[in-house]
């Protein structure tokens, strides 16, 4: 047992690839210094790092470079950095993440582009107490940005041992003294297949788990329209046997954040209908290309085995059918007005 004064507590972890074959973990720790303040800018901690052939190893040769007992209990952000997950993939670490009884399953799970170092290692100014503002982009604890997947660590474990599902992750990279997480991995069980852009993981977010409070755009002359969604459901259904055919329904319903003067007077209904034409277009494509890179975010195979229980040789012939499958995403867009004018 030690006092609450006699612990380090870690509110960010990251693990790099140090390019050394002895010791080619780097894990990097961001220990919390404790204050009687709580003010913007008023976050204290220090950050430290340590090569070892294990993290396990790491962890314990940074306890001889503090004074205090490392305490992880308040560790909510693990970072892996881009390389370690191209060199070595995710096993090991989540190994070690999910064996530690003081780490929470509700920790948020990322990858670091370049590496995790450089997103431990920033300290925003506006921080209140130490890894707040990491903390606060996940999970609309604070804000709520369309672009940004959150990944639990209890889901990535499920994720990476589920048949037919796989791994999809949050990159954080440094902008300007800030976090900018706006992109998704996607992973074959193990390492990275996928890099998905602003755009693809909007829509991602949109499809796969029907995230609230989104944008659609639809790009029109003189002015691009703008739906600010409110309210967005998304269901899948798996149809055919040996032509299977994804459906995806997804319905969304907003108002006209940004438009030309009067154009609900105009066409309310066919420009409903355009904005679901071109919203299913660029979900298809997207999913097209998911498809192609040879993952399964979605956890199209987890359907396709619910449908087929105890049949012989069920998974393999998903694997045959799987590259050749068609998706189809039926959008149903409603507006409900133009905001506070006409």
């Amino acid at each position: 047992m030690k006092d609450i004064d006699k612990r380090y507590f870690v509110v960010s972890a990251g693990f790099d690839y140090s390019d050394n074959p002895a010791a080619p973990y780097r894990v990097t720790l961001r220990l919390a210094l404790p204050s009687s303040k709580v003010e913007e800018g008023g976050a204290m901690s220090v950050v430290q790092t340590a090569d070892a052939a294990s993290i396990a190893e790491a962890v314990r040769h940074l306890k001889s470079t503090v004074d205090k007992e490392l305490e992880f209990g308040h560790c909510r952000e693990f970072i892996l950095g881009r390389k370690l997950i191209e060199k070595d993939g995710i096993d090991n670490s989540l190994q070690w993440l999910s064996r530690r009884r003081d780490i929470q399953s509700v920790s948020n799970v990322m990858v670091g582009d370049p590496d995790a170092y450089s997103v431990v290692n920033l300290k925003p100014k506006s921080e209140r107490y130490p890894g707040n503002s990491l903390f606060l982009s996940f999970g609309n604890e604070g804000t709520e940005a369309a672009n940004t997947v959150t990944t639990y660590l209890f889901d990535l474990y499920r994720r990476v041992y589920e048949t037919g599902l796989d791994p999809v992750l949050p990159v954080a990279n440094v902008f300007r003294d800030a976090y900018k997480i706006d992109r998704a991995a996607v992973l074959d069980k193990d390492k990275t297949r996928l890099f998905l852009d602003p755009d693809e993981t909007l829509l991602f977010n949109m499809t796969a788990f029907g995230v609230d409070n989104t944008i659609l755009v639809l790009p029109d002359k003189p002015l691009n329209i703008v739906l600010a969604a409110t309210h967005t459901t998304s269901k899948i259904n798996l149809k055919g046997g040996e032509d299977p055919v994804a459906v995806v329904n997804v319905s969304i319903e907003g108002f006209l954040e940004q438009s030309p003067p009067h154009l609900l007077e105009k066409d309310w209904g066919g420009l409903e209908r355009k904005m679901g034409k071109h919203f299913s277009e660029e979900a298809e494509r997207m999913l097209y290309k998911i498809r192609d890179a040879g993952v399964d975010p979605y956890g199209f195979g987890l359907h396709y085995l619910a449908d087929h229980h105890n049949a012989k040789g069920r998974w393999e012939k998903w694997k045959r059918l799987y590259p050749e499958i068609r998706f189809e995403v039926r959008a149903n867009v409603s507006i409900q007005g133009s905001g506070l004018i006409r």
